[in-house]
């Protein structure tokens, strides 16, 4: 899996960095959690500072577009992102996720 950054931009009122992705892929598409993963080691980012707010892929090509926000601290993070994106990211349930989370 590889990705390209076509925009990146830095909100310091919000205490995050704000990315759009290209993400290239050879199986199927990535989940969040591999995103999360791959960006924090691009960005020298924890990876629970990540928050993968869409991923959009077209039918029969192999990469993805993503939104993706990281942030400098958890609190800024749970202040600000709506519950059901930090709920998706398994932010809110303090990074353990039922079986139900899991297969979304």
């Amino acid at each position: 899996m590889d990705l390209d950054v076509i925009e990146e931009k830095s909100n310091a009122l919000l205490n995050r960095r704000e990315l759009r992705l290209k993400i290239y892929h050879n199986a199927a598409t990535p989940s969040r959690a591999e995103v999360k993963k791959i960006v924090a080691l691009k960005f020298n980012a924890d990876p629970d500072l990540v928050v993968v707010d869409n991923m959009k892929s077209a039918f029969g090509k192999s990469e993805t577009k993503a939104y993706v926000k990281v942030y400098e601290s958890a609190d800024a993070a749970k202040l600000i992102e709506r519950a059901h994106i930090l709920k998706r990211n398994l932010m809110e349930t303090g990074g353990e996720a039922s079986e139900d989370e899991q297969n979304e």
